[in-house]
């Protein structure tokens, strides 16, 4: 077969993603050309596209010395390679491309790719943007090029020059799936392309069976069921402020408490009932089983929260009657919802299909500890929330006012031990806190931004820690007997009486009784001698 021709149908195959029908096409032909370096990029593309970084890594080499200066070839090994997680040979590689050839665009362009997918320190960050910019500038009609730049620029800081590169090439490219697909990780990038939920649906009607669009539908999808963690926080030690009352009340009291857990519990099941079908309205028939094949822990923790609020509804009701009943149950509930809760976090973060590669590890870990490190002003507020729930089951002083110290110490709890455990297993290097603080710092200085970064992780761990172990301790203390409030009303066990006392006929008796005196109780001192007194006839 003429190579030209070879060539044009391999590159159809390849742009309609029949790799496989390629491969052997290249096979049948690989003794007429084994000698050709541009068969051997073709042979190259089609492993790249299957992901077959090794067998991709080969045939590029093949390719490169065959022609030591070809750049497809040369960018072709540092794609493979960073495949491969080996990012400093990748590095290397594609900086050998630009020396080669200066001026071929897509060298500059993969150089900051490259370097955007784990950026060291800011001289980095700033290499990643000069070298993305200076590809757009070598082809400014190149929309996969404004798509690297506008990520760079928002990565820099800089999400206005992100959003006006965006805006470029789409006007370049409206259809252009890099771009869209990039809008909903720029920030600010919805302003631009309107709810990323309805874009990709949109985007898989003209393309079904793009499998990238597929995975970033179900992805969408799971970062919406966040919304849940923080609303079941909150609601269960609120039902049990409100349940306290219902404590030692009269009859018409506690049954209006009874009334009111049961309507605030079933307006909290409708409110998130109507958000999870706004979420899932958009999806087309039967692709919610997809989500749930892609993320198995999903069907889990949605059956968690459910379990969550049946045990936390149940066990108010019961605390109106029986106050420690009632806090187990809401206990047993609490633990429910932030189990459901780790589990929707650890699927955000992408858990690790090859568990025994150390970089897929190592990104899982990182997006797991960012992911509970964020929001921390809010958490704080939340606490607070906590604590003025538990002033108002003060109130009325029973083993319900466990419930808020229990939910503000299981959560800190959680948030410290997550963060903590990413914190040993990634070292003192690639933990969070440390690479945040390392890439935001010049390469002179990363060591020392290292070093502030863990005491730093050390610092908001320990905090978590320590108040979280505090709350959870007085939460073991409070459900162990009923807490007294601070006027003293709310016991019964120390209260003055309030009628006249009843003593027993014997002690009465022994109060009343004067003792007998025994005789050796009695003491004699003998009498004075008086003095001769002269008699009167004297």
């Amino acid at each position: 077969m003429d190579f030209d021709v070879l060539y044009t149908r391999i590159t159809h195959h390849l742009a309609t993603g029949r790799e496989a029908e390629a491969i052997s096409l290249l096979k049948d032909n690989l003794n007429d050309y084994q000698q050709v370096a541009e068969f051997w990029i073709l042979y190259a593309a089609c492993h790249l596209n299957l992901e077959q970084w090794s067998e991709a890594e080969a045939a590029a080499r093949v390719a490169l010395g065959l022609n030591p200066e070809h750049p497809v070839a040369g960018e072709q090994l540092a794609v493979a390679l960073s495949g491969q997680h080996r990012r400093d040979e990748a590095l290397a590689t594609i900086q050998q491309v630009i020396a080669v050839a200066p001026e071929h665009a897509r060298g500059h362009y993969l150089l900051g790719i490259f370097l955007l997918g784990n950026i060291q320190n800011n001289d980095e960050r700033i290499l990643a943007r000069q070298a993305t910019e200076h590809a757009l500038k070598l082809e400014p009609e190149n929309p996969d090029f404004y798509q690297g730049a506008a990520l760079a620029a928002d990565i820099a800081g800089d999400h206005r020059g992100a959003m006006r590169l965006l805006e470029a090439g789409l006007r370049i490219d409206p259809h252009h799936q890099g771009l869209l697909r990039s809008a909903g990780s720029i920030e600010m990038g919805r302003k631009i392309v309107g709810d990323h939920g309805q874009l990709l649906r949109s985007m898989l009607a003209s393309d079904p069976m793009n499998e990238k669009l597929h995975e970033d539908y179900a992805e969408n999808f799971l970062a919406k069921q966040a919304v849940y963690a923080d609303r079941w926080w909150l609601s269960i030690p609120a039902l049990a402020a409100v349940a306290a009352f219902g404590h030692a009340a009269s009859l018409p009291v506690t049954l209006i408490v009874v009334v009111l857990v049961l309507g605030g519990g079933g307006l909290f099941a409708w409110w998130n009932t109507s958000t999870y079908k706004r979420t899932e309205k958009p999806l087309p028939s039967g692709y919610i089983k997809d989500i749930h094949a892609r993320f198995p822990a999903l069907p889990k923790a949605m059956r968690g929260y459910q379990a969550s609020w049946v045990a936390a509804v149940a066990g108010a009701v019961a605390g109106c009657f029986v106050p420690l009943a009632g806090a187990i149950l809401m206990l047993l509930g609490v633990v429910a919802g932030r189990v459901a809760a780790a589990l929707i976090f650890r699927e955000i973060s992408g858990p690790p299909q090859n568990r025994q590669d150390p970089e897929e590890r190592r990104v899982h870990l990182v997006r797991l500890s960012g992911g509970y490190a964020a929001g921390f002003w809010k958490r704080v507020l939340i606490v607070f929330a906590h604590l003025a729930f538990f002033g108002v089951c003060m109130a009325r002083p029973s083993q319900m006012a466990a419930v808020p110290m229990w939910s503000a110490g299981l959560g800190l709890l959680m948030v410290g031990g997550v963060l903590a455990y990413c914190q040993l297993r990634l070292g003192f290097k690639n933990n969070a806190f440390a690479y945040g603080l390392a890439v935001s710092s010049s390469a002179k200085a990363r060591g020392f931004a290292l070093l502030r970064g863990n005491i730093g992780g050390m610092y908001f761990i320990g905090l978590h820690l320590v108040f979280g172990f505090i709350a959870f301790v007085l939460s073991l203390s409070f459900l162990g007997g009923a807490p007294q409030s601070s006027d003293g009303s709310g016991g019964t066990v120390d209260e003055e009486p309030s009628g006249p006392v009843q003593l027993p006929r014997e002690e009465l008796d022994r109060l009343t009784r004067s003792p007998a005196p025994m005789p050796e109780e009695f003491s004699f001192s003998p009498m004075p001698e008086l003095p001769d007194i002269p008699s009167l006839d004297q």
